[in-house]
């Protein structure tokens, strides 16, 4: 009997204190790494903050701003709107391409309308077509365009989860009823 009430007590023991330990260190951590680059969107914030995510301290959040002011931004969790982090720089991006391609087509459109006006052919009794000659260089400031854009690379954001606020009911055994607003 004795061997049983030992490894039930040790049980218990250990079970407790793993309960302290979850007490205090709740399970809502961002899943950042320390130095990752992130964007954060608060009320407070004008921009989105370009920073590199420091450190999580309780319901708080650390940033080192990506800039030239260096500053340690610090919000709470549910201060933030928005956390994104970097997913890395890519190209062919669709935003880069169709600006690229619209420039293109308006300077292929100009030279084409420009060169039908003052180039003579070789036949006297010809002349371009500047509607022709139009598209055509259209056709051609577009591709070159295009081409131009997709080098282009930007970066990529990946939405970070936040834990969900959440508004709880709850007794004090009395039969008061208290509101409370937890973070989980």
């Amino acid at each position: 009997m004795d061997l049983k009430a030992l490894v039930v007590s040790l049980s218990l023991a250990c079970i407790a204190q793993d309960v302290a330990a979850q007490q205090q260190n709740p399970r809502s951590g961002i899943p950042l790494v320390p130095g990752s680059r992130v964007r954060v969107k608060t009320p407070t914030l004008v921009a989105p903050l370009v920073a590199n995510f420091l450190e999580q301290r309780g319901d708080t959040l650390v940033f080192i701003e990506d800039g030239r002011g260096r500053g340690v931004w610090s919000f709470e969790i549910a201060q933030i709107e928005r956390l994104e982090t970097s997913a890395g720089e890519a190209g062919r991006n669709i935003r880069p391409i169709g600006k690229g391609a619209a420039i293109g087509a308006g300077v292929g459109l100009i030279l084409g309308i420009a060169f039908a006006a003052v180039a003579e052919p070789s036949d006297s009794t010809r002349e371009y077509s500047k509607l022709l000659t139009g598209a055509t260089g259209a056709a051609a400031g577009a591709g070159i365009g295009a081409l131009v854009g997709s080098r282009v690379k930007s970066e990529h954001w990946v939405s970070v989860p936040l834990p969900r606020r959440q508004l709880t009911f709850r007794t004090n055994g009395r039969g008061v009823f208290a509101i409370g607003f937890a973070i989980r």
